[in-house]
């Protein structure tokens, strides 16, 4: 078993709130490269929030604009707020066993919705999985790009790692898939 300590749920509340949103999960021993991808992701979230957290203003009273964000960030940034506008959603489906943490990172459909689960009608259920596994993708191209020493035929691990971060966010009772590919229900 590897411990690996993974920081779920990063990202930034739009309008009222805690800025930073972080549950904290150790769930195996930490190799080198999950300690470098982690922390890669870690510092997504800290970096992000310095562009989101306070105005500044300088000591002649004049607001100081804000820092300059590149292209890269502006889309993390999008994709983590609406991961955390989907959050509620999502858990709500993990439990229910309509969808699992699928073994690359993204959302896999369980059960077709043939009916509405409290709010959420089949159509909003697959606009919602479309779009949070569209803002992983963003989360983890982001990643790859970030964590300094990483190739192209790292990408396969990185997958995984990230998979595990988002398996271990999940709700009890959610279904997730082993590296192997097996359902298992947490």
């Amino acid at each position: 078993m590897r411990f690996v300590i993974l920081f779920a749920a990063l990202s930034l509340l739009s309008g009222c709130g805690p800025l930073l949103d972080i549950d904290l999960f150790v769930v195996g021993e930490k190799t080198a490269l999950e300690s470098q991808v982690l922390g890669t992701y870690q510092s997504l979230g800290r970096d992000l929030t310095a562009y989101a957290s306070v105005r500044g203003v300088n000591e002649d009273g004049s607001i100081r604009p804000a820092p300059e964000m590149t292209d890269s960030q502006r889309e993390v940034l999008r994709a983590l707020n609406n991961q955390q506008y989907n959050r509620d959603d999502l858990d709500q489906l993990l439990a229910a066993g309509s969808v699992g943490e699928g073994n690359e990172g993204t959302l896999v459909v369980m059960t077709e919705a043939a009916e509405s689960i409290g709010e959420l009608t089949p159509e909003l259920v697959d606009e919602v999985l479309a779009e949070e596994n569209a803002d992983r993708t963003v989360v983890l191209d982001r990643l790859m790009k970030t964590t300094p020493g990483l190739r192209d035929e790292d990408r396969p691990e990185v997958v995984w790692i990230f998979a595990r971060m988002n398996q271990d966010a999940a709700p009890a009772g959610s279904w997730i898939q082993t590296r192997e590919g097996v359902w298992e229900q947490k």
